[in-house]
């Protein structure tokens, strides 16, 4: 179950993170295009393969085991000597 749930959220980290990716890439594109229509053919093959690219990484999760580890804040404490 928690292996599971691990799995879930790493899926989840793992389309977030793409489809951060592939925005920041058609933001460029959308710049470097000459016209609305070959930047429209353009995001098009870039939306499919991200997607693509998402539905693999999650599907090749499936033969890992996996566990979340909660990442600890660290606290680090600065001393000022005293005169």
């Amino acid at each position: 179950m928690i292996n599971e749930k691990s799995r879930e959220k790493f899926k989840k980290v793992v389309h977030a993170e793409v489809t951060k990716m592939f925005e920041s890439v058609l933001d460029y594109v959308q710049v470097a295009c000459p016209t609305p229509d070959t930047y429209k053919v353009l995001r098009g093959k870039i939306l499919r393969v991200g997607n693509n690219c998402i539905r693999s990484l999650q599907k090749e999760t499936d033969h890992y085991d996996m566990e979340y580890t909660n990442i600890a804040e660290e606290i680090i404490e600065v001393v000022v000597p005293q005169k």
